[in-house]
Formats: structure tokens, sequence, C-alpha cells
């Protein structure tokens, strides 16, 4: 009897159980089916949503596009005028350097001409002078035996330009140095002493009036007379007369005691 009692006991238990696990298990599955339902119609809802916001945005973009279109309008003829404005200024400066370089070469072309014309009518005057001297005696002999005295062999190596200026103004130049030798007076200590002498002075005379490498090439044995006849030159240069080409002067410089 009590083994009947507890089989029954066990098997309404067994039911009990049974009938549970059927209920959690119906009960899953209509809760996973909602939440797929709820699923689709988020989809849906979003889908529905993003229709509405792209309507939204063409809405909003369409005056946009007018408003654009109509500054573009309005702008464009205000850009195109002003680029033809900086093209035409751009080519008047164009032509306005081309005019300053025209002028500018013509400006080199004649400076260049002239020079060109003085440049020949100074070879021709010299060839000429140059034809003239090759024709003429020497102005003195004495002059010519003094220079060739002073200069030795290196006055046959001068043109006959630098030639026909020495012999011309030799005594020229000894005659302007004692002229200033008279103003500035006797060199005291050498009048103190009554002595005299003749020293020999060099230097390169220029065109431009300038002197360079004045030296004594014969001393006069006394140097008070040496440092008083570079003192003459360095003064006396001025009045001498200019020659045309660069040329060595060379002469005496004579002091006489009283």
């Amino acid at each position: 009897m009590r083994i009947i009692i507890l089989a029954f006991i066990i098997s309404i238990s067994l039911h009990f159980i049974a009938f549970n696990k059927y209920k959690d298990k119906e009960f899953i599955q209509n809760k996973q089916k909602d939440e797929k339902t709820e699923k689709k119609s988020d989809v849906k809802f979003v889908k529905l949503k993003k229709q509405e916001i792209k309507q939204e945005i063409n809405e909003v973009e369409k005056p946009i596009e007018k408003v654009v279109k109509k500054i573009n309008n309005e702008v464009s003829p205000k850009i195109k005028e002003n680029k033809i404005t900086e093209a035409k200024k751009i080519e008047k400066k164009i032509e306005q350097k081309k005019q300053v370089d025209v002028e500018k070469s013509k400006n080199f072309q004649e400076k260049v001409v002239k020079e060109q014309i003085v440049n020949k009518n100074n070879s021709l005057q010299n060839s000429i002078l140059e034809d003239f001297l090759s024709q003429k005696e020497p102005i003195n002999k004495e002059i010519l035996n003094e220079l060739e005295k002073l200069y030795g062999e290196e006055y046959q190596s001068f043109t006959k330009i630098q030639k026909a200026y020495l012999e011309k103004n030799l005594n020229n130049f000894q005659v302007i140095t004692q002229r200033v030798l008279n103003r500035l007076g006797y060199p005291k200590l050498a009048a103190k002493l009554r002595i005299g002498g003749v020293n020999i002075v060099e230097f390169m005379f220029h065109p431009d009036g300038s002197i360079t490498n004045l030296k004594i090439t014969s001393s006069s044995g006394y140097e008070v007379f040496d440092k008083y006849s570079l003192e003459l030159i360095e003064i006396a240069y001025k009045d001498y007369p200019r020659p045309t080409t660069s040329t060595k002067l060379k002469f005496n410089v004579n002091y006489q005691a009283y």
C-alpha cells in the first residue's frame, strides 16, 4: 500500500515538473517572438525617419541652391570684369617696359656710336701727329742729347708722341720747378752751409694730371737736397703741361748756392 502511494506521489510530481518546463518554454518562445516583432518595427521606423530627414534636407537645399546660383550670377560678371581690368593693366605695364627698354637700347647705341667716333677721331689725330713727327727734325739737338743722357736706351722705346712731348717740354719742367724753388726759398740748412748740388727726379705723369712713383734716381750727395726736390715736385707738377698718354718724366733739379 505504501509503495503504491509513493509511486502515485512521484508520478504527480513528475507531471507537475514537466508541465512547468513546458510553460517556461512556451513563455520564452513568446518573448522571443515579441522581441523580433519590436526589432522589425524599429527598423521600419528608422527607415521612415531617414526618408523624412532626406525630404527635409532636400527642402532646405533647394533654396540654398537658388541663393548660391543667384550669388554666382551676380559675382561672376564682376570677377570677369576684374580679370579683364587686371589683364589690361598687365598689358599696359608690358608696353611701357618695352618702350623703356627700346629707349635704353637707343641711348646705349648712340653712346657706343659716339664713343667709337671719338675713339676714331683720337686715333686719327694720333696717327696724323705720329706721321707729322716722323718727318720733323727734333726741336733742339741739345735737348735731344740731354734726354738721351737722362733716359739712356729707354728713350728709344718711347712712342713718337711721348718723344715729341718730352722734347717740347723738358725746359718747361725745369723752369716751373725752379720757379717753385724760388718761391719756397733755398733749403735753410744748405744756405747756412753754403752748399749746392744737382739731383735727378723721376715719376710717371698721367693725362689726368696725376703723378705716381716719384723718386730720386741720381742723388745730389746731400740728403737735404734730395728730400727738398721731392717736396718741390709735389707742388710744381700741377703746373706742368699734361701729356696725351702716360709718360715717364725725368729731369735735373739744380741747387746753386749764392
